[in-house]
């Protein structure tokens, strides 16, 4: 049996860590911190603990640049506006992006899309269970009229976050045959709950899709079949409500109304717009909303601004928010070299668009990514791949790989 093939305890560990980063169990929940407390924070205090000795292999980046700078940000912040429960994501942020980091460096093409596999079947599993198990309130749930009591969403953050990790996931199953099943889940999944987020992120992955293929043979079968999943979304939208409220979700006037009654993100704009003309240095990690809170007399459900740019910019200051600009610069501009690796730069590309109006920054599954990105091996068609968790002679490059360069698939072992 090939080396590659083996599915080692690392890769055991990786995906059980990845698997509840797409699949997020609450264990805890604080009102007062707007926090919770999941299976992975578990995993992420763990598991760095057996991977030490590869601390030898840590490198410097504008990644790590950028956690130092709003580290540094929030301890000077603290006195002032103190550090509350929500300061602790900094530690999962280096956590994840340690974790990220060291696999990154261990596992090729064919190990990641074995991975990713595994974490989509899960997510499946995880949806099919949910369903079975709220079956009364789905009408609820889907169409985005109510709420169920205790619901469990792929992510504590609801129904959007939820739309949008699907949508993500299909992106890192690019090129392989889950890719449309992963694509049709998140398309569903995103049009019944009305997601702005996530019909934005489904447009992003189909569209990177259909760039990829429009050299090969099967690409119009490949468009044929790209239009038929966005013919259904619209036949599901135009068949399933009257007013089309999906639509609505993409209407300004909608988002105006909900901030003359103080909520949604236009409010949570302008009072953070407020808190940076009195402070442009940085409130510290998780006093953003706080502040707000403060000055407007508002209690907000959100515990975020629903925009990154400008949480850091609330939070770590002009000075964080510049060295995130550059890690982003730096992500943009680093070369991806295997199919995997571009799966992996099309995830943080859809993330860094589709954090314009979500998501709070310091989610691991972002900086796992981040931080697996800026490990990648530089693999190129005259080099054979020696992934340090598989020494020895009998190597051979990334099924994937292969396929996007027929010529080596010969000189290689039999599968």
């Amino acid at each position: 049996m090939p080396t590659s093939l083996r599915f080692s305890p690392t890769k055991a560990i990786a995906t059980l860590l990845l698997v509840f980063l797409f699949v997020q169990i609450p264990l805890t929940q604080n009102t007062d911190d707007k926090t919770h407390i999941n299976v992975y924070h578990i995993l992420l205090l763990l598991l760095p603990f057996l991977y030490v000795p590869s601390l030898k292999h840590f490198r410097i980046n504008t990644a790590t640049i950028f956690i130092v700078v709003l580290t540094i940000t929030t301890i000077f912040a603290a006195p002032a506006y103190g550090a509350g429960l929500r300061s602790t994501q900094l530690v999962f942020v280096v956590m994840a992006f340690f974790m990220g980091s060291m696999y990154g460096r261990k596992f090729d093409d064919r190990d990641w899309t074995k991975i990713f596999s595994i974490v989509f079947v899960c997510t499946v599993i995880f949806v099919i269970l949910r369903d079975i198990a709220f079956a009364g309130q789905l009408a609820a749930i889907y169409t985005r009229t109510g709420y169920a009591a205790n619901m469990l969403y792929l992510s504590t953050g609801g129904r959007n976050i939820e739309a949008s990790l699907l949508v993500m996931l299909s992106i890192l199953l690019l090129g392989t045959r889950l890719y449309f099943p992963s694509i049709m889940l998140a398309l569903l999944t995103s049009g019944m709950m009305q997601s702005r987020a996530g019909l934005i992120g489904t447009a992003i992955s189909l569209w990177i899709f259909l760039w990829r293929t429009r050299k090969n043979k099967l690409y119009y079968l490949n468009l044929a079949l790209g239009l038929a999943l966005l013919v259904l979304m619209a036949a599901l939208i135009f068949t399933s409500v009257v007013d089309i409220p999906v639509l609505d979700r993409f209407n300004l006037k909608s988002e105006t109304e909900l901030e003359q009654n103080g909520v949604g993100r236009l409010v949570l704009w302008h009072y953070a717009g407020v808190a940076l003309h009195k402070n442009l240095l940085g409130y510290g990690i998780g006093n953003g909303v706080p502040v707000m809170e403060k000055l407007s007399g508002i209690a907000f459900v959100e515990n975020n601004v629903h925009n990154v740019y400008l949480q850091f910019l609330l939070e770590g200051g002009v000075q964080s928010l510049a060295a995130y600009l550059i890690m982003i610069v730096a992500i943009l501009f680093k070369r991806a070299t295997t199919p995997m690796q571009r799966n992996v730069k099309a995830y943080l590309i859809c993330y860094l668009v589709l954090s314009t109006i979500q998501f709070n920054g310091s989610e691991a599954y972002l900086w796992f990514f981040i931080g697996a990105f800026f490990a990648f091996p530089k693999w190129t068609a005259d080099e054979t791949p020696t992934p340090v968790d598989h020494p020895g002679p009998a190597q051979s490059l990334p099924l994937a790989y292969q396929n996007d360069n027929p010529a080596l698939i010969h000189s290689q072992e039999p599968r």
